[in-house]
């Protein structure tokens, strides 16, 4: 009889237990019960959530433009033997960029004199990938034209190298600030708004300061540059002279050689923080 009486009355008490347990989850049931019966929760207190940004609408009929360095191949024919050769050689020359957004389907289209290659097709596409996700804009409406107009000479644009100034461009249309005109980019863009090392970096430099430009932005990762030197050696009455390669930094160079700023960037914020016009003074009236 006492087991019996003890189990009643642990049956009793698991019984009790139970219908407390099961009265907060219906007086409560957006809440923990646990955190309930332990921490009540605060007077005024209210749950806090992050609203995603609102999407921008682009504003239709706006431009902006760039001149870009670029590097021109030219191929050499050597006719000062018995055998015909050929030779490829690099300068640097300016091209300009624009960019418009008009009321469209949400397209990309970049219209090049002289033709197009397909990695800069690639690298336009991409810039507006990540120009869009920056600024928040809805271009679902919109059409995005890239025109870029380049020597005479030269038969087709390729390569990656403009990636980052085709975002700037399209940034300062969609979110609105002017361009310094005295600055210029090279340099690959990535989804994630990384700034990307490119090729031809003293040729570009060359080819901005001749421009008039004064500041010339790069990736960090285009931080070293090879210099060559000559090395001469005398032998007896013979001299013997060697290009020796050198490993230099790029900002140290381009200002000491060719006479223009160079900035290094990793990314589209710290390259919009270089691109930006400056503020204009503020005009004071005197009486």
């Amino acid at each position: 009889m006492r087991i019996r009486e003890k189990t009643l009355a642990i049956l009793l008490v698991l019984s009790l237990v139970m219908n407390i347990f099961l009265l907060v989850v219906v007086l409560v049931p957006a809440q923990d019960p646990a955190r309930v019966l332990s921490h009540p929760p605060e007077e005024g207190a209210c749950p806090v959530t992050t609203p995603s940004p609102p999407a921008r609408e682009a504003v239709a009929g706006s431009a902006a433009s760039m001149q870009a360095p670029v590097i021109l191949q030219k191929i050499e024919a050597d006719r000062g033997g018995p055998f015909a050769a050929s030779r490829v050689t690099e300068e640097g020359a300016m091209v300009n960029v624009s960019v418009e957004v008009v009321p469209g389907r949400g397209r990309v289209l970049v219209q090049t004199t002289p033709l197009m290659g397909v990695v800069f097709q690639d690298a336009a596409n991409l810039a507006v990938v990540v120009a869009r996700n920056h600024s928040h804009a809805n271009l679902t409406g919109s059409d995005i034209i890239f025109s870029i107009q380049g020597p005479d000479e030269v038969s087709e644009i390729d390569g990656p190298s403009a990636g980052a100034l085709m975002t700037t461009l399209l940034l300062s249309v969609l979110e609105g600030f002017p361009l310094n005109e005295s600055v210029t980019v090279t340099g690959t863009i990535d989804e994630d708004g990384g700034i990307g090392p490119v090729g031809g970096i003293l040729e570009k430099a060359e080819a901005t300061a001749a421009s008039g430009k004064t500041l010339l932005i790069l990736s960090k990762e285009n931080s070293r540059v090879i210099d060559y030197r000559e090395d001469a050696r005398s032998f007896g009455g013979l001299k013997i002279a060697r290009q020796r390669p050198v490993v230099v930094d790029a900002k140290e160079y381009i200002e000491e050689n060719i006479g223009i700023r160079v900035e290094y960037v990793d990314s589209i914020d710290s390259l919009l923080a270089d691109v930006r016009a400056p503020a204009a003074a503020p005009v004071a009236a005197v009486f």
